[in-house]
């Protein structure tokens, strides 16, 4: 399994538009690209954080097929933030996680 942590800084009262941007654009990566799907934090200092699981480094890089009716939320998501931080990439080891049963 394949991880990838991204973080950016937003324009200031943008959150419900970029959350939203995400969470569609995740939805359709996800649908389209294969990826495991995402989570997205914020840290105390109002930094977002996603970590996304891919299963395969090769997968994460291929970006395609495009995502459909993707503009709008493709906009959003930019014009919400003001810096994206450097993306870390990294394999898993090995994984202990025991999430809880919904």
């Amino acid at each position: 399994m394949f991880t990838v942590i991204y973080r950016w800084r937003l324009e200031p009262g943008t959150d419900a538009a970029f959350i939203g941007a995400w969470r569609n654009r995740t939805e359709k990566i996800y649908a389209a690209r294969g990826s495991y799907g995402s989570r997205l934090h914020r840290e105390p200092d109002g930094t977002y954080c996603a970590i996304a699981l891919w299963p395969s480094q090769a997968a994460w890089e291929a970006n395609e097929p495009p995502l459909r009716d993707d503009d709008a939320d493709a906009a959003a998501f930019k014009q919400s933030v003001v810096e994206s931080l450097p993306v870390l990439t990294m394999e898993l080891v090995t994984d202990l996680w025991k999430l809880p049963v919904a």
